[in-house]
This record gives C-alpha cells, structure tokens and sequence, in this order.
C-alpha cells in the first residue's frame, strides 16, 4: 500500500494580527465585527440623554423671561392706573371741603393750596418720582395734574326750576370754567381746561377730556374737576413698546360751599381765574 502523501500545514492565526475595531494588520475589516459595533454605536446614541435637559433649557429660557419681565410690567401698569386715580381722587376731595367765610356760600383757595395738594402725590404716588429719575426730567414733569372749577348755568327759567336730578340734564345747563391751573407743568401738551373752551356733556363712561364732562354730572351748583394724565413707560423693552397714557379725573361737588373760586392773591401763576368770576 502506498503512504499517504502528508497534509499541509495549518497556519496558525495569531492574536497580534487582528487589530481593533475587526481590522487585521493589513487594514481590512471584518464585515461582522463592524456592523455590530456600528449597532452598538447607535444604540448607545439612542439611549444618549446626558445634555437633553440642557438644550430644553436652553429653548424654553428665552420663554420663560419673557413671561416674567411681561408680567412684572402688567403689574406696575395695574399699579399706576389705580395710582393716578387715587391721586385724582385725594385732590379733588381736598379742594372741594374748602370751607366759605362765615356768612358765605362761596369757599377760595389760593396757591400754597394747590401747592400743597400737588405735593401730595409724592405720598400718594411715589413711582412717579423713580420714573422721573429714570426719564432725567423733574417729578412734575413726569405727571400732569390739572384743576378746574366749574359752574352749572341754567338755559333758561324751566331748566332752572327743573329739580329731578336722576334726568339727563346736560342740555339745561351750561358749563363755565371759573378757574382752572395754567401753571402746572404739561407734558405732552396741554391738558388744563380753558377758560374760553366751553364743556360739552358725553357718557358717563367715556374717555376724559380737557373739554367735556359727564352727563351725570350736569345740575345746579358747580364741581371741582381734577384731571391727572401719565404716560406709563415699560421699563422693560422700552425701545419697542410705545407709552401708555394713562388719563383719570374726578368730578366732586363742593361739600361746604355752593362754588370753590380762586384767590389770587400771592399767586405765583399756577391758576387763572376766568373772566367774569
């Protein structure tokens, strides 16, 4: 029998010539090895969630500040209408318990009076004077306030015996200006009533205006009328949000006297008295 012809060798693999990655020394890859660790690399990117809060923030953020300074700003505007109608309001009682001499219906005021009562609205509105600062203009530059006396002529004899006061009376009588603050500062413009504009009666629910008066208000006797107007300024975005004007003013009949007029003695140019009062 013939000896079998011997079997080639098996060439041992060794270790050292695979390398990483499923690549042999001689740079090929191995198809099986590379695609389990590009599933591998997916997986561990899927379940990768080490900076998903950080982006979240950084999307919801801008949002979130928004929200805050808009309603840090809601809240001062609240503040200051109700402000400037506290000040309307305060001023307009103060002048209106004038008091008469005795014998008298007629009550007077004087400059240190409106003086006096201006001043009040650092204690009533106190932002008034932080805005001012930061608009670098005088507090009351920052805020108009303005007082006027008016006086409430009949038409004619039957409007003057008319006493039913829940009528609309407004075209019995007329309105006259019998003094009225043409000193105070006036931003914006002028915002006194004129002594030779007349006042027209609207709703009670309109708008002040320098030149009209409520329906309501239209009877025999007279009212102080206090008008205050402030623009309110953002102070956040105040670039890009224009001033709100905020307008308020109060109607009161005098409590003490059938008309509050004018003293002009000592005064300094803060009011004028109408002709013919």
């Amino acid at each position: 029998m013939a000896a079998a012809s011997p079997r080639p060798p098996v060439p041992a693999v060794r270790p050292e010539s695979i390398g990483a990655g499923g690549r042999s020394c001689h740079g090929k890859a191995r198809p099986g090895t590379l695609r389990a660790g590009l599933l591998m690399r997916m997986r561990r990117f899927g379940a990768a969630d080490g900076g998903l809060a950080a982006i979240e923030f950084a999307l919801i953020m801008p949002t979130l500040l928004f929200i805050l300074f808009a309603g840090a700003q809601l809240i001062a505007y609240v503040d200051a209408t109700r402000k400037v109608e506290l000040v309307a309001h305060s001023i307009s009682q103060m002048i209106s318990q004038a008091t008469p001499p005795k014998g008298e219906t007629v009550a007077q005021v004087n400059a240190t009076d409106l003086h006096f009562s201006y001043d009040a609205t650092l204690v009533l509105f106190p932002y008034v004077m932080k805005d001012a600062k930061r608009r670098k203009v005088a507090w009351w530059e920052n805020i108009s306030i303005n007082y006027a006396s008016i006086r409430f002529t009949a038409k004619n004899a039957a409007c003057k015996s008319n006493t039913d006061t829940s009528a609309d009376l407004s075209t019995c009588y007329d309105a006259n200006v019998v003094w009225t603050t043409t000193g105070t500062a006036q931003p914006g413009g002028n915002n006194y009533r004129s002594c030779d504009t007349p006042q027209l009666p609207v709703a009670d629910d309109a708008t002040p205006s320098r030149t009209t008066l409520p329906r309501s208000s239209y009877g025999p006797g007279s009212l102080v009328a206090i008008d205050v107007v402030f623009d309110f300024q953002p102070t956040f975005g105040s670039g890009l949000v224009p001033a709100v004007r905020i307008a308020r003013s109060a109607y009161v009949q005098p409590r003490y006297a059938s008309l509050v007029n004018f003293d002009t003695t000592n005064n300094d140019g803060i009011a004028t008295r109408c002709t013919g009062f």
